[in-house]
């Protein structure tokens, strides 16, 4: 919908990064105040104990990448080298 549209809606650039995330990434949130829901409606995965979830995608995927973003859009996530 958003590439066939001709007119860029405002903040439309956040769910076209969102999307370009999802396409690659699973993505689980954590939130605290939100309802599972409500998560899942935004098209992310609920979890309720970050620590239970990383030792389980750990022992599915022993390989996995896995980046934690504490203060979630507050978090500049990069690449050290």
């Amino acid at each position: 919908m958003i590439e066939a549209s001709p007119v860029t809606m405002p903040d439309q650039w956040q769910v076209q990064i969102q999307g370009r995330v999802q396409a690659r990434a699973r993505v689980l949130l954590k939130a605290d105040g939100l309802d599972p829901a409500a998560i899942a409606s935004a098209h992310l995965e609920p979890i309720l104990d970050i620590q239970s979830t990383l030792d389980w995608l750990l022992r599915e995927e022993p390989e996995a990448r896995i980046a934690v973003l504490p203060q979630g859009p507050q978090t500049i996530a990069f690449v050290a080298r």
